[in-house]
């Protein structure tokens, strides 16, 4: 009996002179353009990611570090950046705003499994080859292809018995817009009547709103700059020919505009809602931000949303937080985001609104 209390003594003492080992601290890295052409950009959302973590880790039980590399938005560079956070031991890695470091990362970090979440990079092709090429990519920004395809989902029961036109500047943003505009509209077996393009930043449109009449179509999807497009609406007014215009997400500047060139009502646009329509979570992330002395701009709150879903996904295996991103629909002050089987946020971003007295007003489906 003796030597069993010896024993047992003995096991406490080394139970004691050797603690068991703390949890492994959970880190989220950032992958952005700190310096170079967008580093702008990259500021802001590192600044509204920050701000998200400095909120959560007051409250948290055991706070969540963060790793930050400088990719300059840049593919070759983003290869140094993958191996600073492989070296971090971040968990998660989100930021990721540009095409080419999501490429980059995607291969990268391929064999140690570790979860990108993608929320600036838009590239179709991180869901559409994510498994064949085994990439362990979730795209939170909705894909290039995304505001053409909600257009077309919406304009094809309104247009469906009425000619339309396509028309485009020319530029790459909107024969871009235009093209995949024509192929979702193709496919849902509606082709246009009528394709045309202009020369962008003209002091009048007047010739095209001509030809359209000629066309027979008063109904036109446009591919171009908010001016532009404000300008056919307004000499089509001035004409007295009438035409139904819809364009895409690049008006969602035309309320900063100068009133004279605001377009009359009735003008359609597919924009992303939380770049419009704040609601109340997004109002009070905004005001959190300007309280931190922090400007609400788009990639701020993207920043912020971003590091939601990442606090909510991360745990300490990969394969866990992996299974938590497949399997949750993440609560963000930008909306619900859910994931399919390939990747992609299944929750579209984008919805069709109409210009009424110098605003945007949501249309319901």
């Amino acid at each position: 009996m003796r030597r069993i209390f010896l024993f047992c003594g003995a096991m406490a003492l080394l139970v004691t002179a050797f603690p068991a080992p703390a949890a492994a601290q959970l880190k989220v890295g950032l992958s952005l353009p700190l310096s170079g052409p967008v580093e702008k950009l990259g500021r802001q959302f590192l600044a509204g990611a920050q701000l998200k973590l400095e909120e959560h880790n007051r409250q948290a039980e055991t706070p969540v570090e963060l790793a930050i590399a400088d990719d300059r938005c840049d593919g070759d560079v983003a290869g140094l950046s993958a191996d600073e956070l492989r070296q971090s031991g971040a968990g998660l890695i989100t930021g990721i705003l540009c095409n080419a470091v999501a490429f980059e990362l995607a291969e990268a970090f391929k064999q140690s499994a570790i979860p990108l979440l993608v929320a600036g990079a838009r590239a179709p092709r991180l869901t559409i080859d994510r498994q064949r090429k085994g990439w362990h990519v979730w795209r939170l920004a909705p894909s290039d292809t995304e505001a053409a395809i909600i257009a077309s989902r919406e304009l094809s029961r309104q247009w469906a018995s009425s000619p339309y036109a396509i028309i485009d500047d020319g530029t790459a943003y909107g024969r871009g817009l235009a093209d995949q505009f024509r192929t979702a509209m193709e496919e849902a077996g509606l082709p246009p009547q009528f394709q045309d393009n202009f020369r962008p930043t003209q002091s009048t449109q007047a010739r095209l709103v001509r030809r359209l009449r000629r066309a027979g179509t008063a109904k036109a999807f446009i591919g171009a700059g908010a001016e532009d497009v404000a300008m056919i609406a307004r000499n089509s007014a001035e004409l007295e020919i009438p035409l139904e215009i819809a364009a895409g997400d690049a008006l969602s500047v035309l309320p900063f505009l100068p009133q004279e060139q605001w377009p009359p009502d009735g003008l359609h646009a597919v924009l992303a809602r939380h770049e419009v329509a704040a609601t109340i979570p997004q109002q009070l992330a905004a005001a959190r931000l300007e309280q931190a002395e922090i400007d609400p701009e788009p990639y701020a709150l993207a920043g912020y949303q971003a590091m939601e879903v990442a606090l909510q996904a991360l745990q300490p295996g990969a394969t866990d937080t992996a299974g938590r991103l497949n399997g949750e629909t993440f609560a963000t002050v930008l909306g619900p985001v859910k994931f399919d089987e390939t990747g992609a946020n299944t929750i579209p971003v984008h919805t069709l609104f109409e210009w009424r007295g110098g605003a945007f007003e949501e249309i319901a489906p």
